[in-house]
């Protein structure tokens, strides 16, 4: 346990670099294309999402769980063989994505997405399809066997170029109009997306180099393939099911601003500022969120191939209440300080108005995030699969009857009744299987009388001694600060965190058995 929480620490910090470097950038893309161009490369993204997660997610938790349960009884030398199935079951779920969005982008375009601008860029991001899935499969490698600086590394070269391309051809691209500037994007995107695949294929021929063991008797090449079908099919399916119908969802949220009154500019604004605009800025914490979960797929799974249930149950355990503390601490703020926020980000009251009003939908969002990565790293994938597929077709349903009534409120009531009915359906499962006890009490109801009393308390007393009157980033920092300090004193009062959370907290940092103050009974 303390090897995942070291790990994590190592990608919070760059994955929180990384973030901070795309939100400013997707600042200042949204003041380059406006927010009409925001709303159109949300539509595109929306089709090439639904193709690059059915060719990397089941195959990069597959190899993540194989590599870590292997790795657990001492049998890294099946990574080879591992590696080369995976590889080639990637390159099979990649062809039909990638004939799905060339070939079929001139019907995607028209009658799909319903605008012809989308379909130059949905062709150019075709291409990068079987890079995305080689990548995938090696960076699941490397996070299984703890080395988390590689595919960092990885991501930090598919960043920078990405960057990098944009900012020297989107002017001229743009001389097109918007379906050129969507056409800049989708070519960074592309190569970025190649040059980290060669990178990371780079690195793992090095990882052969220094380890070039052969494959052990134990694991057959048979063996290998039936394991990654059984863990990498029904994720793939169900990341296809899911991101399709999120597609259909994607699709039908401007046909029902339409319906509503909206024109068609009008509601591919009011699409793009709340989905490319408002809802990143409230998931860049998350990147917290994500790399920790990232980490808790290869540690489950180890543990639960070895059949140590204390350690399974101590993880679980750990994970829930660290998300519950922090995204309710991350809501509370963005509550408080949204306002603000809207201005110093996008000069928007607008969008400081939505942030605050889907503010309460992070602790939603982000503990079924952790939920699930719980889940598949417990082998229950296929529970995940019916979840994902009912809160989909439920959303949908929702989207079509409540859109052309109520408009862009409608479409937040469906936001919080959806979020809320996948987490219930997930956090009870994950409960069943581990037979643990959700700490309500503990982690959700004295958390939000904390992060209330402090935000209070602390904007009160900005207000009565005139830092108002500085700057909206400096307001925003000191005030995060204060109500951060404050939130976890009020914690500790209400005996949310203990003596035996922070000797948990402090030993994160120590790299010798000796020193682990917390018995795993492993």
């Amino acid at each position: 346990m303390k090897k995942l929480f070291i790990n994590a620490l190592i990608i919070i910090v760059t994955s929180v670099l990384f973030n901070t470097v795309g939100i400013s950038f997707r600042v200042f893309l949204s003041n380059k294309i406006g927010t009409e161009g925001i709303g159109l490369f949300q539509l595109i993204m929306s089709v090439y999402m639904m193709a690059i997660l059915f060719v990397v997610n089941g195959v990069n938790v597959a190899v993540t769980r194989l590599v870590a349960e292997e790795g657990g009884r001492g049998s890294f030398s099946i990574s080879r063989a591992l590696i080369i199935k995976a590889v080639s079951f990637s390159f099979v779920f990649s062809v039909p994505a990638f004939v799905f969005l060339f070939f079929g982008a001139d019907y995607i375009g028209a009658v799909w997405l319903g605008d012809q601008r989308t379909v130059f860029s949905l062709k150019l991001l075709a291409v990068g399809m079987p890079f995305a899935g080689v990548s995938s499969c090696v960076k699941g490698y490397f996070y299984a066997i703890s080395k988390l600086i590689r595919p960092t590394i990885a991501q930090a070269v598919e960043l920078v170029i990405q960057i990098f391309i944009i900012i020297h051809i989107l002017d001229y691209f743009m001389l097109g109009g918007a379906e050129y500037a969507c056409a800049a994007i989708s070519v960074a995107i592309t190569i970025a997306e190649i040059a980290s695949c060669l990178y990371a294929l780079t690195l793992y021929g090095f990882e052969l180099r220094n380890n070039d063991k052969r494959i052990s008797d134990i694991f057959y090449q048979t063996r290998i393939l039936k394991k990654l079908l059984y863990i990498a099919l029904p994720i793939s399916i169900s990341s296809l099911i899911r991101s399709s119908l999120r597609t259909m969802e994607n699709l039908m949220i401007p046909i029902g601003l339409v319906k509503y009154g909206y024109t068609r500019k009008l509601s591919l604004e009011k699409y793009g500022q709340l989905h490319g605009m408002v809802m990143p800025i409230l998931m860049f914490p998350s990147s917290i969120i994500l790399a920790f979960s990232a980490l808790l797929i290869p540690e489950v799974s180890e543990a639960n191939a070895l059949n140590q249930k204390k350690r399974v149950d101590y993880s679980v355990t750990r994970a829930l209440q660290l998300t519950c503390i922090m995204s309710i601490l991350i809501s509370g703020l963005f509550i408080a300080f949204s306002q603000k926020l809207g201005l110093a980000i996008y000069d928007s009251t607008e969008c400081g108005f939505l942030m605050k009003v889907l503010a309460p939908l992070i602790p939603l969002i982000y503990l079924d995030i952790v939920v699930d990565e719980l889940l598949k790293g417990l082998n229950q994938q296929v529970s995940a699969l019916g979840y994902n597929i009912f809160d989909a077709v439920i959303k949908i349903i929702l989207i079509y009857y409540v859109l052309p009534i109520k408009g862009i409120e409608g479409l937040i009531i469906v936001m919080y009744i959806c979020n809320l009915l996948n987490l219930t359906l997930s956090l009870h499962r994950l409960l069943v299987v581990t037979q643990l006890h959700f700490k309500t009490m503990d982690w959700i109801l004295k958390p939000i009388l904390s992060i209330a009393s402090s935000g209070f308390m602390v904007i009160f007393l900005l207000d009565i001694t005139g830092i108002s009157f500085f700057t909206d980033i400096i307001y925003i920092l000191i005030g995060a600060f204060s109500v951060g300090i404050l939130y976890f004193i009020f914690l500790s009062a209400f005996g949310c965190l203990t003596i035996d959370d922070f000797k948990w907290f402090r030993s994160i940092f120590k790299y010798t058995a000796s020193n682990n103050n917390i018995n795993l009974n492993k």
